[in-house]
Protein backbone atom coordinates (compact mmCIF):
# COMPACT_ATOMS: atom_id res chain seq x y z
CA UNK A 1 0.00 0.00 0.00
CA UNK A 2 1.42 3.36 -0.99
CA UNK A 3 1.97 6.29 1.35
CA UNK A 4 -0.98 8.18 -0.12
CA UNK A 5 -3.30 5.24 0.39
CA UNK A 6 -2.16 4.79 3.99
CA UNK A 7 -2.79 8.45 4.70
CA UNK A 8 -6.24 8.20 3.13
CA UNK A 9 -7.05 5.11 5.20
CA UNK A 10 -5.85 6.82 8.37
CA UNK A 11 -8.05 9.88 7.72
CA UNK A 12 -11.01 7.60 7.05
CA UNK A 13 -10.51 5.78 10.35
CA UNK A 14 -10.13 9.06 12.22
CA UNK A 15 -13.36 10.35 10.65
CA UNK A 16 -15.23 7.17 11.61
CA UNK A 17 -13.86 7.40 15.15
CA UNK A 18 -14.93 11.03 15.37
CA UNK A 19 -18.42 10.16 14.11
CA UNK A 20 -18.71 7.40 16.72
CA UNK A 21 -17.67 9.83 19.45
CA UNK A 22 -20.31 12.31 18.25
CA UNK A 23 -22.96 9.57 18.31
CA UNK A 24 -21.96 8.65 21.87
CA UNK A 25 -22.28 12.29 22.92
CA UNK A 26 -25.73 12.52 21.36
CA UNK A 27 -26.83 9.30 23.07
CA UNK A 28 -25.46 10.51 26.43
CA UNK A 29 -27.35 13.79 26.10
CA UNK A 30 -30.54 11.96 25.06
CA UNK A 31 -30.18 9.56 28.00
CA UNK A 32 -29.69 12.45 30.45
CA UNK A 33 -32.77 14.24 29.05
CA UNK A 34 -34.89 11.08 29.29
CA UNK A 35 -33.76 10.39 32.86
CA UNK A 36 -34.45 14.03 33.80
CA UNK A 37 -37.93 13.89 32.29
CA UNK A 38 -38.68 10.61 34.06
CA UNK A 39 -37.45 12.07 37.35
CA UNK A 40 -39.70 15.10 36.92
CA UNK A 41 -42.67 12.90 35.98
CA UNK A 42 -42.17 10.64 38.99
CA UNK A 43 -41.77 13.64 41.30
CA UNK A 44 -44.95 15.28 39.97
CA UNK A 45 -46.79 11.96 40.24
CA UNK A 46 -45.71 11.52 43.85
CA UNK A 47 -46.74 15.08 44.72
CA UNK A 48 -50.17 14.55 43.13
CA UNK A 49 -50.56 11.22 44.93
CA UNK A 50 -49.64 12.72 48.30
CA UNK A 51 -52.04 15.63 47.76
CA UNK A 52 -54.82 13.24 46.74
CA UNK A 53 -54.26 11.07 49.80
CA UNK A 54 -54.22 14.14 52.01
CA UNK A 55 -57.48 15.41 50.51
CA UNK A 56 -59.11 11.99 50.98
CA UNK A 57 -57.90 11.86 54.58
CA UNK A 58 -59.24 15.36 55.27
CA UNK A 59 -62.51 14.42 53.59
CA UNK A 60 -62.87 11.32 55.76
CA UNK A 61 -62.04 13.30 58.88
CA UNK A 62 -64.67 15.91 58.00
CA UNK A 63 -67.40 13.30 57.43
CA UNK A 64 -69.46 12.31 60.48
CA UNK A 65 -68.71 8.98 62.10
CA UNK A 66 -71.07 6.14 61.20
CA UNK A 67 -72.05 4.50 64.50
CA UNK A 68 -74.67 2.04 63.20
CA UNK A 69 -76.41 1.03 59.99
CA UNK A 70 -80.05 0.95 58.97
CA UNK A 71 -80.56 -1.90 56.52
CA UNK A 72 -83.64 -1.51 54.32
CA UNK A 73 -84.93 -4.41 52.29
CA UNK A 74 -86.99 -2.98 49.44
CA UNK A 75 -88.85 -4.46 46.49
CA UNK A 76 -85.91 -3.31 44.33
CA UNK A 77 -83.08 -4.54 46.54
CA UNK A 78 -81.13 -3.65 49.67
CA UNK A 79 -80.22 -0.13 50.78
CA UNK A 80 -77.79 0.39 53.67
CA UNK A 81 -77.71 3.73 55.48
CA UNK A 82 -74.84 4.72 57.77
CA UNK A 83 -76.25 6.53 60.83
CA UNK A 84 -74.56 9.55 62.45
CA UNK A 85 -75.09 8.60 66.08
CA UNK A 86 -72.49 11.05 67.40
CA UNK A 87 -73.56 14.07 65.33
CA UNK A 88 -77.33 13.54 65.48
CA UNK A 89 -77.85 11.33 68.56
CA UNK A 90 -81.50 12.17 69.24
CA UNK A 91 -82.59 11.70 65.64
CA UNK A 92 -80.71 8.40 65.31
CA UNK A 93 -82.25 7.15 68.55
CA UNK A 94 -85.69 8.25 67.32
CA UNK A 95 -85.26 6.35 64.04
CA UNK A 96 -83.77 3.34 65.83
CA UNK A 97 -86.82 3.13 68.10
CA UNK A 98 -89.23 3.29 65.15
CA UNK A 99 -87.28 0.63 63.24
CA UNK A 100 -87.30 -1.58 66.34
CA UNK A 101 -91.10 -1.30 66.47
CA UNK A 102 -91.39 -2.34 62.81
CA UNK A 103 -92.96 1.05 62.09
CA UNK A 104 -91.53 1.35 58.57
CA UNK A 105 -92.15 -2.22 57.44
CA UNK A 106 -94.47 -2.47 54.44
CA UNK A 107 -94.65 1.25 53.59
CA UNK A 108 -94.53 2.54 50.03
CA UNK A 109 -91.91 4.97 48.75
CA UNK A 110 -94.81 7.31 48.10
CA UNK A 111 -92.76 10.34 47.05
CA UNK A 112 -90.45 9.80 44.09
CA UNK A 113 -89.06 12.83 42.27
CA UNK A 114 -85.98 13.55 40.18
CA UNK A 115 -84.00 14.71 43.21
CA UNK A 116 -85.51 12.74 46.12
CA UNK A 117 -87.41 9.68 47.37
CA UNK A 118 -89.40 9.64 50.61
CA UNK A 119 -91.25 7.26 52.91
CA UNK A 120 -92.16 6.94 56.57
CA UNK A 121 -95.86 7.84 56.88
CA UNK A 122 -98.60 5.21 57.14
CA UNK A 123 -101.20 7.78 56.11
CA UNK A 124 -99.33 8.88 52.96
CA UNK A 125 -98.48 5.29 52.11
CA UNK A 126 -102.15 4.28 52.25
CA UNK A 127 -103.17 7.21 50.06
CA UNK A 128 -100.50 6.25 47.51
CA UNK A 129 -101.62 2.61 47.63
CA UNK A 130 -105.17 3.71 46.79
CA UNK A 131 -103.84 5.20 43.55
CA UNK A 132 -106.50 7.91 43.35
CA UNK A 133 -109.38 5.71 44.51
CA UNK A 134 -111.25 6.44 47.74
CA UNK A 135 -109.39 4.58 50.53
CA UNK A 136 -111.24 2.80 53.33
CA UNK A 137 -112.08 5.53 55.87
CA UNK A 138 -111.45 3.34 58.90
CA UNK A 139 -108.03 2.24 57.62
CA UNK A 140 -107.18 5.81 56.72
CA UNK A 141 -108.06 7.00 60.21
CA UNK A 142 -106.04 4.17 61.74
CA UNK A 143 -103.02 5.08 59.62
CA UNK A 144 -103.39 8.76 60.54
CA UNK A 145 -103.51 7.98 64.27
CA UNK A 146 -100.52 5.66 64.00
CA UNK A 147 -98.46 8.53 62.55
CA UNK A 148 -99.76 11.01 65.12
CA UNK A 149 -98.83 8.78 68.04
CA UNK A 150 -95.15 9.34 67.26
CA UNK A 151 -93.68 12.39 68.95
CA UNK A 152 -91.49 14.99 67.29
CA UNK A 153 -87.71 14.99 67.38
CA UNK A 154 -85.83 18.27 67.70
CA UNK A 155 -83.72 19.53 64.82
CA UNK A 156 -80.04 18.58 64.75
CA UNK A 157 -79.09 20.57 61.68
CA UNK A 158 -75.47 20.60 60.57
CA UNK A 159 -74.74 18.09 57.82
CA UNK A 160 -75.18 18.99 54.17
CA UNK A 161 -77.92 17.70 51.88
CA UNK A 162 -75.79 16.02 49.21
CA UNK A 163 -76.57 13.06 46.98
CA UNK A 164 -77.03 10.01 49.19
CA UNK A 165 -77.91 12.07 52.28
CA UNK A 166 -80.74 10.72 54.46
CA UNK A 167 -82.74 13.32 56.37
CA UNK A 168 -85.92 13.91 58.35
CA UNK A 169 -88.81 15.42 56.38
CA UNK A 170 -90.95 18.09 58.04
CA UNK A 171 -94.32 19.76 57.38
CA UNK A 172 -94.40 23.33 56.10
CA UNK A 173 -95.72 26.30 58.03
CA UNK A 174 -99.13 27.29 56.53
CA UNK A 175 -98.21 30.99 56.59
CA UNK A 176 -94.57 31.07 55.55
CA UNK A 177 -94.57 27.82 53.53
CA UNK A 178 -91.20 27.10 55.11
CA UNK A 179 -90.41 23.88 57.02
CA UNK A 180 -91.50 24.12 60.65
CA UNK A 181 -88.71 23.95 63.20
CA UNK A 182 -88.58 20.87 65.45
CA UNK A 183 -91.54 19.20 63.71
CA UNK A 184 -90.03 15.98 62.26
CA UNK A 185 -91.78 12.77 63.29
CA UNK A 186 -91.54 9.70 61.03
CA UNK A 187 -91.00 10.71 57.39
CA UNK A 188 -87.48 10.54 56.01
CA UNK A 189 -85.99 11.18 52.58
CA UNK A 190 -82.98 10.09 50.52
CA UNK A 191 -81.50 12.60 48.08
CA UNK A 192 -80.66 11.59 44.53
CA UNK A 193 -79.10 14.98 43.79
CA UNK A 194 -77.20 17.59 45.78
CA UNK A 195 -79.76 19.95 47.37
CA UNK A 196 -77.76 22.23 49.65
CA UNK A 197 -80.59 24.78 49.72
CA UNK A 198 -82.20 22.44 52.27
CA UNK A 199 -79.26 22.61 54.69
CA UNK A 200 -80.72 25.29 56.94
CA UNK A 201 -84.02 23.46 57.41
CA UNK A 202 -83.51 19.70 57.66
CA UNK A 203 -81.59 17.26 59.85
CA UNK A 204 -79.36 14.89 57.87
CA UNK A 205 -78.87 11.88 60.14
CA UNK A 206 -77.10 9.49 57.77
CA UNK A 207 -75.93 8.65 54.27
CA UNK A 208 -76.37 5.76 51.88
CA UNK A 209 -73.23 3.62 52.04
CA UNK A 210 -74.48 0.92 49.66
CA UNK A 211 -77.47 0.55 47.38
CA UNK A 212 -77.56 4.03 45.85
CA UNK A 213 -78.27 2.34 42.52
CA UNK A 214 -81.39 0.90 44.15
CA UNK A 215 -82.43 4.36 45.35
CA UNK A 216 -82.14 5.67 41.78
CA UNK A 217 -84.47 2.90 40.56
CA UNK A 218 -87.23 3.33 43.16
CA UNK A 219 -90.75 4.11 41.98
CA UNK A 220 -93.82 5.14 43.98
CA UNK A 221 -95.16 1.59 43.80
CA UNK A 222 -92.06 0.12 45.45
CA UNK A 223 -92.19 -1.07 49.06
CA UNK A 224 -89.88 -0.78 52.04
CA UNK A 225 -90.40 -4.42 53.00
CA UNK A 226 -88.39 -4.42 56.21
CA UNK A 227 -85.95 -2.17 58.07
CA UNK A 228 -83.45 -3.30 60.71
CA UNK A 229 -80.63 -1.69 62.68
CA UNK A 230 -77.17 -3.22 62.51
CA UNK A 231 -74.77 -2.11 65.20
CA UNK A 232 -71.14 -1.49 64.20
Amino acid sequence: MGKAQKLKQQRKEELEKKQQEEKKKVWRKTFIIIVSLLTVAVTVGLVLLVNYMKEEEEKQESEPKVTAEMVMETSRGEIVVGLYGDDTPQTVQHITNLVGQGFYDGLLWYRVEDFVVQTGSHYQSLLAESAGAEPDEAKLQEAFLKDQEVGVVIDEIGQSNLRGAVGMAKPSDPETQLPQANSATTDFYILKQDSTQLDQYFTVFGRVISGMDIVDQLESTDVLIRATIREK
